[in-house]
């Protein structure tokens, strides 16, 4: 009776051991970087696995705007859903099988709702199936440098095997800049008008911190709360990865720190002054101090499985993206949209005010 006992206490541990690992908080890490002249600020855990969420969908839209400027993609296009699509879990747009949208909405639709069925839309386009363009991903992210990152899928959606780091997710936002500056706007677009309902952006950065125009937001249990922000004032642009947050509250706090911080350094700088992000930061209880010694050298969105914040619009209206105005060919143009159609839907977006407009504009 004794050794029955024994074995089937032994059992039950074993049995609860993978629920406590899986249940272990998630760590956090952090980067900062100078997106100018690419000097890394601050970093914590720089090179650490972590699990990326929804900032998976930065290569998503990556890859789509490389097919974009290449030609083999242009924002009228529709993007059909298909059976898989359909089938993702929240956060989605919620579109039928055999529905399409734009791939302009869908862009938006990704970047300001993390939509994970019309991520997964978006790469069976681009790729024939999810599977296909995950390996695009992977040897995209492989010539970026970002040499410990891997994606299972399109979305973010929690794979043991959809990994990356701070500095990967700094690598891949520098390489939005760089090579697609015309498209970077989708990331700072602060709600996005669908059917008479607006989808409000999961990064509570903008319009709040000044200069941040984007770039993406993230939660699964595994990952905790991340975010990528980015942020230009002046000539000036930093860009903050922050992963591993326990709340969402942690994740703007920390991202704000970072940033603040990182402006506070190069004024001060330019004063004469030898100053490091970690010397300005705030007390000893800021999370980027209490997990190991920082580095100096010289990542749906909001905690639920629910449908992402929405207010009723009183009518859907025009807009007018920056990166359209940067180019008259015909896959940059500015779009206005028109009512639902056979086979394609399509929407307005709510117009920004003047100063909203200024920033979701890159500068350079």
């Amino acid at each position: 009776m004794t050794r029955r006992l024994i074995a089937l206490g032994l059992a039950l541990i074993a049995a609860l051991m993978p629920l406590r690992a899986e249940a272990a908080p998630p760590r956090y890490a952090a980067f900062l970087v100078d997106a100018n002249t690419r000097e890394v600020l601050y970093a914590n855990a720089p090179d650490e696995l972590r699990h990326p969420a929804s900032l998976t969908k930065m290569m998503t839209l990556y890859l789509t705007f490389d097919a974009l400027e290449s030609g083999r993609l242009k924002l009228t296009d529709p993007v059909p859903v298909s059976r898989h699509a359909a089938s993702m879990k929240p956060s989605r747009l919620g579109l039928a099988v055999g529905q399409s949208i734009s791939v302009d909405n869908a862009i938006s639709v990704v970047a300001v709702k993390s939509a994970n069925d019309i991520a997964v839309a978006l790469a069976e386009k681009l790729g024939g199936t999810e599977e296909n363009f995950t390996r695009m991903m992977n040897a995209k992210a492989q010539m970026l440098g970002m040499r410990n990152t891997h994606y299972a899928n399109a979305s973010g959606l929690t794979d043991s095997t959809n990994v990356t780091t701070a500095r990967d997710l700094a690598i891949l936002s520098l390489a939005l800049l760089h090579d697609h500056p015309r498209f970077y706007s989708y990331f700072g677009e602060r709600d996005f008008v669908w059917q008479r309902s607006t989808m409000i952006n999961h990064n509570h950065l903008l319009g709040k911190l000044n200069g941040v125009d984007g770039i993406k937001t993230g939660y699964t249990v595994d990952s905790g709360f991340t975010v990528v922000a980015s942020a230009q004032r002046g000539t000036r642009r930093l860009i903050a990865v922050v992963l591993g947050e326990p709340s969402l509250v942690a994740r703007n706090r920390d991202s704000t720190a970072l940033l603040e911080a990182g402006f506070s350094v190069l004024d001060r700088r330019g004063l004469g002054q030898a100053v490091t992000v970690a010397s300005v930061l705030p007390g000893i209880g800021h999370p980027a101090l209490r997990v190991e010694p920082a580095i100096e050298q010289g990542a749906s969105d909001e905690g639920n499985s629910g449908p992402a914040s929405v207010r009723h619009a009183a009518a859907p209206r025009k807009r007018i993206h920056a990166r359209a105005k940067a180019s008259g060919s015909a896959h940059h143009r500015t779009t206005s949209r028109k009512s639902s159609r056979a086979g394609h839907t399509s929407a307005k977006s709510s117009p920004k005010k003047a100063k909203a407009k200024a920033s979701h504009r890159h500068k350079g």
